[in-house]
């Protein structure tokens, strides 16, 4: 059997943490790089909060509304997920439920 390279196997319960959105204190900053920040936080306290960190995320779906903001999130994913690398599928999408959002991400983790 022939296990490809972005392939994680799940344990025995999962989390299922629904999509983050770049805002906070009813306040959205305006560049990506604090979106994702943002973002990537909430998804942190989430983890946090059923005793997990960043290695149990074993999927994530980046929503973006323009392919110009990949590099952004790129980089800030990239100091996120450190070595756990989680699988990954990012969207390219028409808008998001505000118009100031820029990026929305989701995930499941794995314990």
């Amino acid at each position: 059997m022939q296990i490809y390279q972005n392939t994680k196997i799940a344990g025995n319960q999962t989390l299922y943490i629904s999509g983050q959105t770049p805002n906070k204190d009813e306040y959205t900053p305006q560049n990506i790089e604090d979106q994702t920040e943002f973002v990537l936080e909430k998804i942190t306290t989430a983890l946090h909060e059923h005793n997990l960190t960043v290695e149990n995320l074993v999927k994530i779906t980046i929503y973006i509304t323009d392919v110009s903001y990949l590099s952004g999130v790129r980089s800030k994913l990239a100091e996120f997920v450190g070595e756990s690398k989680p699988t990954s599928t990012l969207v390219v999408v028409a808008g998001l439920i505000d118009p100031a959002f820029k990026v929305e991400i989701d995930g499941i983790a794995a314990f």
